[in-house]
């Protein structure tokens, strides 16, 4: 894994309705079961900033921004593929409830369809995305690093946005390379026969997670979902 220096400041498609309400049923159980798979695969800290090491009791909601990338070799479907396996893993963490946001609406509300981190935001962003979707924290979303022929490389920069204060309480800036022996070990534990069966692949050999570019996104999601701050219970 290769990453790059975190800088901070203050600064989609959506799901099936069926799909988002059994994710939700089943989210405590996968993201009791992750924590611990991670802690045995990561011999260094990924390149992850945290603010705190729990959410506020009032951030209950999360819009997700449409995936923005500026690699013109990356084609929609992947695109899509993509942002629906970052959807599942971020719903099934648990860690707020996660509201996708469509293109076409964020182009509607704040004039672009889509929003990178290093573009200059509207002043009245985050008021615009709150008004419309009630949420408390805004999610940027980039893919930074894609590659689909092996050895296969996805990189995810993240940053989640507090839509009141301005504040970043979580940021992941990450380059998952499939050449690496972290992410090699990592998909064999992903891909473990006797791992809860919402996870279990066909031989525990990490080979679909390492050739197919959305399994791959569903690991790294799920490995750089640890890391994000717990949920504070409510008072």
């Amino acid at each position: 894994m290769r990453g790059r220096e975190l800088r901070f400041d203050r600064f989609g498609a959506g799901i099936p309705f069926w799909l988002a309400t059994w994710l939700l049923m089943t989210g405590s159980a996968a993201a009791g079961q992750f924590p611990q798979w991670f802690s045995k695969v990561q011999s260094r800290p990924l390149n992850v900033y945290r603010a705190s090491p729990v959410l506020p009791s009032d951030l209950q909601r999360v819009a997700v921004l449409p995936l923005s990338c500026a690699l013109p070799h990356l084609d929609p479907d992947t695109q899509r593929s993509l942002e629906e396996a970052l959807h599942q893993g971020l719903i099934r963490n648990g860690f707020a409830e996660v509201r996708p946001i469509r293109s076409t609406d964020l182009k509607k509300w704040t004039g672009r369809p889509t929003w990178s981190l290093d573009q200059p935001l509207p002043t009245d962003f985050f008021q615009k995305i709150r008004e419309a979707t009630g949420a408390d924290a805004v999610l940027f979303v980039e893919v930074t690093v894609f590659r689909a022929y092996r050895p296969v490389t996805l990189g995810w920069r993240l940053r989640l946005v507090d839509a009141r204060s301005g504040c970043t309480w979580w940021a992941a800036d990450e380059v998952f390379d499939t050449a690496d022996f972290r992410v090699i070990r990592a998909a064999r534990q992903f891909e473990e026969p006797d791992r809860w069966h919402v996870f279990r692949r066909s031989g525990g050999d990490g080979w679909r997670t390492l050739q197919v570019p959305r399994e791959l996104a569903r690991m790294t999601v799920a490995w750089l979902a640890t890391t994000l701050p717990a949920r504070c219970s409510f008072d």
